[in-house]
């Protein structure tokens, strides 16, 4: 039994210990250890058996609850196990009954045995093998212990299918594989402090009559063992109690070992073939399932174990229909235990990988539990399904003309819904901890919706980064973080803790003018409040007498060389627009906005801004990846606002936008929420100005 033990230093090392030393020294031993999920279940599935097989196991429910706040002893399983009667029972290659094997193939193992990979469902992944045979004749031999792990977890876990066993040995039925116990249900497993309190925890009590007896070998006698001949080959047997649950002979297994030359003995060849078939269990067997929809919850590649949680907190509801099982005799504990739930993923009878997850329970807290993972679920859709909105949004407008079964390709790509989910399960499990650590359940449940917010938007801005940052994929991105934004605050959909999130979640902060900008822009303004158009026009005339001495006069107010630049092309740019419009007006002076906001006051009637395509093209032009923005595409913006008697820009932030055009991608950001998304901008300022309770 591979285990987790304590040394001398207090450090936990791994041991290999016998199945006597397991219970013996079950009080200290922290765990199990194995890194295959399934693995673990096999095994203490194993534990649990023999714990019925021997009788030490609690019959009622009062005796569980004194097992396991009186930490009752379990060295009495290896005194039962160590007495004459299980003698060889044990025992992995007995020539006669060999453990958890069928010894009538042991005749055909040396013709017809492949390599031990088809032992190992991780290894083999086809169930059927059907396809290829190579892989099974892998060199690497495993060692006994690690082919027991292996026939445990293929008992327990085999996808089904056609067996690497020919008609003629045991019958047509011994050919095919029918799926295990375990494959089309999650297990779910309490861990407790020791390997000790985890078996006692697990422990279901039943009458000692009722417990059935263990599978050790398929040569046990047993009157309705499966034949796979004759009229009662497909027929299933039900199961006689948890002892012959969890030792079920899912399949017929032979193994054969050999001494290598180092002499370390190591399995060799392998054979399996179909097992016992079951019928469906009682609700008695089912202590540990979650009902969903009144069936045993299962793992599916699309969908996380933990999106189902809230039924894994339902307890001792009556939708489980189970009468007492493993959560409602949890719920009578005072004390926190962690909930190992472990499934299997396939894809037509192939093998895909393990999903486990954690889960905390408290039973006086269960009620806080079950809501906080059911409106955290809930949440968690409602944000994927804002997000894929919003994916959708920057799809028709960057690919407006995408053929129709490439839509939901890019939409895919778009949202990266994957990455999405991890991230979001990170902050599920984040909620559920401090709410079983009894922290402020409001408190929580507030943090966790600011960092679903946070996490939504961020993962959609990396998705979106695969868009240009100019042009299009500008307009595209920053109208669908607005739909986001704009999903996500929906009171209807979300409640009031999301509305705070997201007007936190601003990623483009306003701008705020320097001194140095600011006092160019009074000097412009001196300019034309005091008629002063010699210098105006020197600004605009490069052979002008006075060019010289107004350049220079603009360019004093830069804070640094680098900056002078963007002065000099501001001051040319206002005194284009003001060279021939006289007036006082100080917004019109001063000018209102940045530039995105300005080019959205250009054009005719309602046909202004985006929604002028001469105007859009134009702001596509002055937002284009580079060092700068081009001078020839400034003037033309400047010379259309001054056509349509509109406000300019405000020249002390656009001096300042000009000299950090090469900082980043912020200003073109600003730029574009202000021209195609104003209204996303304007109710996050409400909001956040807006009291709360």
């Amino acid at each position: 039994m591979p285990a987790l033990t304590i040394g001398s230093d207090l450090g936990k090392r791994f041991q290999l210990l016998n199945l006597l030393e397991t219970f013996e020294r079950a009080e200290d031993i922290p765990g199990l250890a194995h890194q295959s999920p399934g693995a673990l279940i096999a095994l203490h599935d194993l534990l649990l058996g023999l714990m019925y097989e021997t009788g030490v196991h609690p019959r009622t429910q009062e005796q569980w609850r004194e097992w396991v706040e009186d930490r009752h002893p379990l060295d009495e399983v290896a005194k039962v196990l160590s007495g004459s009667e299980y003698d060889g029972r044990l025992d992995l290659f007995h020539p006669e009954r060999p453990f958890g094997q069928n010894p009538a193939l042991l005749p055909f193992l040396g013709r017809h045995g492949y390599g031990p990979a088809q032992l190992d469902i991780e290894r083999a992944r086809d169930g059927a093998q059907l396809v290829e045979h190579v892989h099974l004749h892998h060199e690497r031999r495993p060692a006994p212990h690690e082919a027991l792990v292996a026939m445990l977890v293929l008992h327990g876990y085999d996808t089904g299918g056609r067996m690497m066993a020919q008609n003629n040995w045991m019958g047509r039925a011994f050919t095919y594989g029918a799926a295990s116990r375990n494959t089309l249900r999650a297990r779910n497993l309490v861990i407790g402090s020791s390997l000790a309190d985890t078996l006692r925890l697990n422990i279901a009590p039943v009458a000692r009559s009722a417990a059935g007896r263990f599978n050790f070998s398929w040569a046990d006698p047993r009157p309705d063992r499966r034949v796979f001949t004759g009229p009662s080959a497909g027929r299933g047997r039900p199961v006689a109690g948890p002892a012959d649950l969890h030792s079920w002979l899912g399949r017929s297994v032979a193994l054969a070992p050999v001494r290598r030359a180092d002499g370390e003995v190591v399995v060799d060849r392998v054979l399996v073939g179909a097992g016992e078939l079951m019928t469906p269990l009682p609700p008695q067997l089912l202590q540990d399932a979650v009902m969903v929809a009144g069936r045993p919850q299962q793992a599916h590649i699309d969908r996380a174990l933990w999106r189902t949680s809230p039924a894994l907190y339902a307890g001792a509801d009556p939708q489980n229909a189970k009468g007492c099982d493993l959560f409602s005799r949890l719920e009578e504990l005072g004390r926190r235990v962690e909930i190992l739930a472990v499934g299997l993923l396939t894809s037509k009878s192939s093998f895909v990988g393990w999903v486990s997850e954690t889960f905390p329970f408290v039973g006086g807290l269960r009620e806080e539990l079950y809501l906080a993972a059911t409106d955290g679920a809930r949440w968690c859709e409602k944000a994927e399904r804002a997000a894929a909105g919003a994916a959708a949004v920057a799809r028709d407008i960057a690919f407006p003309r995408v053929r129709p079964d490439e839509r939901k390709r890019l939409a895919a790509r778009l949202l990266a819904a994957p990455l999405l989910w991890a991230r979001f399960e990170d902050l599920f499990r984040r909620l559920l901890d401090e709410v079983a650590s009894g922290d402020c359940e409001k408190a929580a449940r507030a943090r966790f919706a600011i960092g679903l917010v946070e996490t939504t938007r961020t993962s959609m801005q990396e998705s979106l980064s695969c868009l240009p940052e100019t042009g299009t994929g500008l307009q595209a991105r920053l109208r669908a973080l607005a739909f986001l934004d704009g999903a996500l605050s929906n009171a209807r959909a979300f409640p009031p803790e999301f509305l705070e999130a997201t007007v936190s979640a601003t990623t483009v902060a306003p701008a705020v003018p320097t001194d140095g900008s600011r006092a160019l822009a009074a000097w412009l303004a001196d300019l034309v409040t005091s008629r002063n158009h010699t210098l105006l026009k020197a600004l605009t005339v490069t052979e002008h007498p006075f060019t010289v001495e107004a350049e220079a006069m603009a360019t004093r107010f830069a804070p640094t060389d680098a900056d002078r630049g963007a002065h000099l092309l501001t001051a040319r740019l206002f005194a284009r627009y003001h060279r021939s419009i006289p007036t006082t007006d100080p917004v019109r002076i001063f000018g209102s906005g940045d530039l995105g906001s300005a080019c959205r006051r250009i054009g005719a009637g309602r046909d202004r801004g985006a929604r002028d395509p001469g105007v859009e093209r134009l702001f596509r032009l002055l937002v284009m990846t580079g060092r700068k923005v081009e001078e020839t595409y400034l003037m033309r913006a400047v010379e259309r606002l001054r056509a349509a008697n509109a406000v300019p820009p405000h020249w002390a932030t656009l001096a300042d936008d000009l000299a950090g055009w090469t900082c980043g991608k912020d200003v073109r950001e600003r730029w574009g929420e202000s021209f195609y998304t104003p209204g996303a901008r304007a109710r996050r300022k409400a909001a956040a100005t807006t009291p709360t309770a």
